[in-house]
Protein backbone atom coordinates (compact mmCIF):
# COMPACT_ATOMS: atom_id res chain seq x y z
CA UNK A 1 0.00 0.00 0.00
CA UNK A 2 1.41 3.38 -0.98
CA UNK A 3 1.95 6.28 1.39
CA UNK A 4 -0.95 8.26 -0.07
CA UNK A 5 -3.34 5.35 0.37
CA UNK A 6 -2.26 4.93 3.99
CA UNK A 7 -2.87 8.61 4.62
CA UNK A 8 -6.32 8.45 3.03
CA UNK A 9 -7.19 5.36 5.06
CA UNK A 10 -6.01 7.11 8.23
CA UNK A 11 -8.12 10.18 7.45
CA UNK A 12 -11.12 8.01 6.62
CA UNK A 13 -10.82 6.02 9.83
CA UNK A 14 -10.61 9.13 12.00
CA UNK A 15 -13.62 9.51 14.29
CA UNK A 16 -14.81 12.70 15.87
CA UNK A 17 -15.53 11.24 19.27
CA UNK A 18 -14.20 12.12 22.69
CA UNK A 19 -12.07 15.23 22.41
CA UNK A 20 -13.48 16.71 19.22
CA UNK A 21 -11.05 19.64 19.14
CA UNK A 22 -8.06 17.34 19.03
CA UNK A 23 -9.68 15.17 16.33
CA UNK A 24 -10.47 18.25 14.22
CA UNK A 25 -6.88 19.48 14.53
CA UNK A 26 -5.45 16.06 13.57
CA UNK A 27 -7.83 15.74 10.63
CA UNK A 28 -6.98 19.22 9.37
CA UNK A 29 -3.25 18.60 9.74
CA UNK A 30 -3.46 15.26 7.93
CA UNK A 31 -5.51 16.75 5.11
CA UNK A 32 -3.14 19.68 4.80
CA UNK A 33 -0.07 17.43 4.60
CA UNK A 34 -1.68 15.11 2.05
CA UNK A 35 -2.77 18.01 -0.16
CA UNK A 36 0.61 19.75 0.15
CA UNK A 37 2.51 16.61 -0.84
CA UNK A 38 0.14 15.94 -3.73
CA UNK A 39 0.54 19.52 -4.96
CA UNK A 40 4.33 19.19 -4.89
CA UNK A 41 4.16 15.93 -6.82
CA UNK A 42 1.84 17.41 -9.43
CA UNK A 43 4.11 20.41 -9.86
CA UNK A 44 7.16 18.22 -10.52
CA UNK A 45 5.17 15.94 -12.82
CA UNK A 46 3.85 18.88 -14.84
CA UNK A 47 7.37 20.08 -15.58
CA UNK A 48 8.84 16.66 -16.33
CA UNK A 49 5.93 15.68 -18.57
CA UNK A 50 6.18 18.99 -20.46
CA UNK A 51 9.90 18.40 -21.00
CA UNK A 52 9.28 14.81 -22.15
CA UNK A 53 6.60 15.93 -24.59
CA UNK A 54 8.91 18.67 -25.90
CA UNK A 55 11.44 15.98 -26.85
CA UNK A 56 8.83 14.47 -29.18
CA UNK A 57 9.50 17.30 -31.65
CA UNK A 58 12.35 15.26 -33.16
CA UNK A 59 10.02 12.48 -34.29
CA UNK A 60 9.22 12.55 -38.02
CA UNK A 61 5.48 12.39 -37.33
CA UNK A 62 5.66 15.58 -35.24
CA UNK A 63 7.54 17.84 -37.64
CA UNK A 64 4.44 19.78 -38.74
CA UNK A 65 2.93 19.93 -35.26
CA UNK A 66 3.59 22.77 -32.84
CA UNK A 67 4.84 20.48 -30.08
CA UNK A 68 5.70 23.30 -27.66
CA UNK A 69 2.14 24.65 -27.60
CA UNK A 70 0.59 21.22 -27.25
CA UNK A 71 2.99 20.23 -24.47
CA UNK A 72 2.11 23.40 -22.55
CA UNK A 73 -1.62 22.78 -23.03
CA UNK A 74 -1.32 19.24 -21.70
CA UNK A 75 0.89 20.13 -18.73
CA UNK A 76 -1.42 23.02 -17.84
CA UNK A 77 -4.00 20.50 -16.63
CA UNK A 78 -1.52 19.15 -14.09
CA UNK A 79 -0.79 22.69 -12.94
CA UNK A 80 -4.51 23.29 -12.45
CA UNK A 81 -4.70 20.13 -10.36
CA UNK A 82 -1.72 21.41 -8.35
CA UNK A 83 -3.53 24.69 -7.71
CA UNK A 84 -6.61 22.79 -6.54
CA UNK A 85 -4.49 20.76 -4.11
CA UNK A 86 -2.98 23.95 -2.74
CA UNK A 87 -6.53 25.20 -2.25
CA UNK A 88 -7.45 22.03 -0.37
CA UNK A 89 -4.44 22.56 1.89
CA UNK A 90 -5.47 26.15 2.61
CA UNK A 91 -9.09 25.18 3.26
CA UNK A 92 -8.00 22.49 5.73
CA UNK A 93 -6.24 25.17 7.76
CA UNK A 94 -9.34 27.38 7.57
CA UNK A 95 -11.47 24.44 8.70
CA UNK A 96 -9.44 24.08 11.89
CA UNK A 97 -9.38 27.83 12.52
CA UNK A 98 -13.12 28.14 11.99
CA UNK A 99 -13.78 25.27 14.41
CA UNK A 100 -11.60 26.93 17.01
CA UNK A 101 -13.25 30.31 16.43
CA UNK A 102 -16.77 28.89 16.76
CA UNK A 103 -16.34 26.28 19.49
CA UNK A 104 -13.15 26.88 21.47
CA UNK A 105 -14.57 29.77 23.49
CA UNK A 106 -17.55 27.61 24.45
CA UNK A 107 -15.22 24.74 25.34
CA UNK A 108 -13.01 26.91 27.56
CA UNK A 109 -15.97 28.56 29.30
CA UNK A 110 -17.44 25.16 30.13
CA UNK A 111 -14.16 23.83 31.48
CA UNK A 112 -13.66 26.82 33.78
CA UNK A 113 -16.99 26.16 35.44
CA UNK A 114 -16.32 22.43 35.64
CA UNK A 115 -19.41 21.55 33.62
CA UNK A 116 -17.99 20.56 30.25
CA UNK A 117 -14.89 18.43 29.72
CA UNK A 118 -14.66 18.76 25.92
CA UNK A 119 -15.91 15.24 25.28
CA UNK A 120 -18.88 14.36 23.11
CA UNK A 121 -20.81 11.14 23.43
CA UNK A 122 -22.54 10.11 20.23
Amino acid sequence: MASGERRLDKLGAMEFKGQVGRAVAEYAKGTQRLAHDLAAELDVTAETSRAAMWKLRHLPQMRKVDVWVRARMVSRHLKRARDLCQGISAEAVKFNLQYRREFLDIDDAGRKNGRHKGEVRL
